[in-house]
């Protein structure tokens, strides 16, 4: 089995841990630099290489791809959909992991239920929902994942924007609640690992259960973070990280969880290899997908 890391030039500790765990799992691993891959297309086909290497060559990738790559790192995965390679993370994952307005919007097509959000181009567009809006809201720049500002009131929130409306974006506000209670939960396959407030382990409800496997399912990611708010006995989903801080989990459920990530990507590669029913099965999903956007 042929594992590829996709990942930064300069390799966290954490992606250095990744590497030496994967040797217990698979026989040839290749750590990818993403600024280091070219994408050569021939006739109908497109294939990514490191070096002289096709990276179709391996039978998982596992990708771990920031904003700033997020545009080649979708065209990636989307090649390796092409070609059937196993990966925790979809195309359409980057696509919402990594933009604050399309989360919601999809969620809510989908009957999963999040705060109510607003996005705006400009101030003056958003004015009249400062003024109608449940308080403390929160307010996100639509593409990025750092810069979220809480807000208390209208007064804070017209001033806020006055100002980040130079940058230039789009501006998004979501209504929270005062005693809400935050719970992030990271995926790793259909096992999930709760974490309440911050630092206390949390067993998700069956309800909570069932709105993070839904996400997954919809978002096409078996390896990720969830975030819920829980107010009203209302669970709503208000985030969705697709680059999880798994060492965060691993340090307050006292187990190594980037070990139980290479274990799954290992298992998920055996039955996918000893079970050629359930790989043409999973070809033929691929080209009803792939047939559907021509």
């Amino acid at each position: 089995m042929k594992l590829c890391i996709i990942g930064p030039e300069k390799r966290s500790e954490s992606e250095i841990e990744l590497m030496e765990l994967a040797k217990k799992e698979f026989d040839s691993i290749l750590y990818a630099p993403i600024e280091m891959i070219r994408i050569e297309t021939c006739k109908e086909t497109a294939a990514p290489f490191f070096k002289n290497i096709n990276l179709l060559d391996f039978d998982v990738i596992f990708p771990q791809i920031s904003k700033r790559n997020a545009d080649f790192g979708y065209v990636l995965l989307k090649i390796f959909e092409q070609h059937n390679i196993l990966s925790p993370l979809s195309s359409e994952s980057l696509l919402y992991g990594y933009n604050e307005f399309l989360l919601p919007f999809s969620l809510n097509n989908n009957a999963i239920q999040t705060p109510r959000t607003y996005l705006s181009m400009s101030r003056t567009a958003i004015e009249k929902s400062i003024d109608t809006m449940i308080y403390p809201a929160i307010l996100k720049l639509p593409y990025s994942k750092t810069g979220t500002i809480v807000l208390d009131s209208a007064e804070s929130a017209k001033g806020v924007v006055d100002t980040l409306e130079t940058l230039k974006q789009p501006i998004t506000l979501q209504e929270t609640f005062k005693d809400a209670v935050a719970i992030s939960v990271l995926m790793i396959g259909n096992n999930t690992y709760g974490v309440k407030n911050k630092n206390k382990q949390y067993k998700l409800s069956n309800e909570e259960r069932n709105t993070v496997m839904s996400v997954s399912q919809l978002l096409k990611a078996t390896i990720c973070q969830i975030n819920l708010l829980k107010a009203n006995d209302k669970v709503m989903v208000v985030g969705f990280n697709i680059k999880p801080k798994i060492e965060f989990f691993g340090d307050i459920y006292e187990t190594n969880l980037l070990e139980k990530c290479v274990s799954y990507l290992g298992k998920r590669t055996i039955i996918r290899d000893e079970n050629p029913v359930f790989n043409k099965f999973l070809e033929w999903i691929r080209e009803i997908r792939w047939k559907s956007h021509e």
